[in-house]
């Protein structure tokens, strides 16, 4: 009789600690830049995942367990950036690694989380060769989509043709969809008619804009295609108009944030951009998206970036769901499964062992201080991802 009691007693144990086990939650990193010069697209992006993740644990959880999501501000330093995915993979035990949306950080969070075999999903990283190198899983278009999408719309849609470019040389994103740019520019029947170059710390545009001026005025350009960062649009922006430069002002999904008003003023009106998704689109998904981010946050999302963080958690919640596990090892075969999976930034799927989803692009004009939705392009044409460094 004693031994049944004992076994019955170890029986009870064993199925306790299981129980409890199984009520573990779910942890899932997360690395941004909440200060520093992305914290205007990564704040946003943040706040995403934090809504998505309230929203699922709301809902029971994944595997009936809740997210836990362990936030961490990176600080847009590469010792910051090392640091945490250390601390989050070694000490919290994390299934899962979301974060950034810049290229550079992707570059050392990403590789860093390989070593350890952890997958990492960025919300808004768009460099195209990200999956190649790291293993990661892009939850954004690519670099080459969004430079596509500029380029036709200003030569089909504009008739635009003869444009320069700056190139941030100091930012591997820039570097990266102005190559691409590029070569979309003349897959359409454009073409560059030089190129300048800034680094990102650079407070002064004055030599560059009377260089482009100079070119203006001589009837020699249609329109610049900037590959700015958050920090500085606005006021490459300003200085560009300042120093006379009237000619049209492109960009990309850099531009997607409050400081290109706050900081360009009049001087913005007129810019154009791509970008992930228009927050003016009154599909439902969308609306309600705004409408749960006013009620978590007292303000509606401030670019697409809060969206895309969003999608990022809920991605990463499905693959879990799939293999019904939150094994590091696991998560990206469930990934490899997602197929038209509603986002808020579009519908996702990858396909083909792709790793990068096949999305639009927004076209947004800034009118009045506000971002206008010119068009949504499908691009045509994709450059090769191997020609960007």
């Amino acid at each position: 009789m004693k031994r049944i009691l004992i076994i019955v007693i170890s029986l009870f144990i064993v199925m306790a600690g299981t129980l409890a086990f199984a009520q573990e939650p779910v942890k899932i990193g997360i690395v941004m830049n909440l200060t520093g010069p992305w914290a205007s697209i990564d704040n946003p992006s943040a706040n995403g995942a934090k809504l998505a993740a309230e929203q699922i644990n709301k809902a029971g959880g994944v595997l009936g367990r809740q997210i836990d999501l362990k936030v961490v501000d990176t600080k847009a330093d590469e010792g910051e950036t090392s640091a945490a995915v250390v601390r989050l993979i070694e000490n919290e035990k994390v299934s899962a690694l979301i974060g950034y949306g810049d290229t550079h950080w992707v570059n050392i969070a990403a590789s860093m989380a390989k070593e350890y075999g952890v997958p990492f999903m960025t919300p808004g990283a768009t460099h195209p060769r990200i999956p190649e190198r790291f293993g990661a899983w892009l939850a954004c278009f690519g670099d080459n989509a969004q430079a596509s999408a500029i380029a036709e719309y200003a030569v089909r849609d504009l008739g635009l043709k003869r444009g320069v470019i700056w190139v941030d040389t100091a930012v591997d994103f820039s570097v990266a969809v102005c190559a691409f740019f590029a070569d979309a520019l003349k897959h359409y029947g454009g073409e560059v008619v030089y190129e300048d170059y800034f680094e990102v710390t650079w407070k002064d545009f004055s030599a560059m804009s009377a260089r482009l001026k100079e070119y203006q005025d001589r009837g020699e350009v249609d329109f610049v295609y900037v590959g700015a960062i958050p920090d500085n649009c606005g006021l490459i922006a300003k200085q560009l108009r300042d120093n006379g430069v009237t000619i049209p002002m492109y960009g990309e999904d850099g531009f997607d944030t409050p400081l290109l008003v706050e900081t360009g003023g009049e001087a913005a009106e007129g810019v154009i951009f791509a970008t992930h998704v228009s927050l003016e689109d009154p599909s439902p998904i969308i609306q309600q998206f705004k409408a749960d981010y006013q009620a978590m946050y007292g303000n509606p999302p401030e670019n697409a970036f809060a969206a895309l963080g969003y999608d990022a958690v809920k991605l990463v919640a499905k693959a879990i769901e799939i293999v019904g596990s939150d094994a590091p090892d696991k998560i990206p075969e469930g990934l490899a499964q997602i197929k038209d999976f509603a986002g808020v930034s579009g519908t996702i799927s990858y396909e083909g062992g792709s790793q990068i989803p096949n999305k639009s692009v927004s076209v947004i004009e800034v009118k009045d201080g506000n971002f206008v939705t010119v068009k949504q392009i499908a691009p045509e044409y994709l450059s090769d991802p191997t020609i960007a460094k």
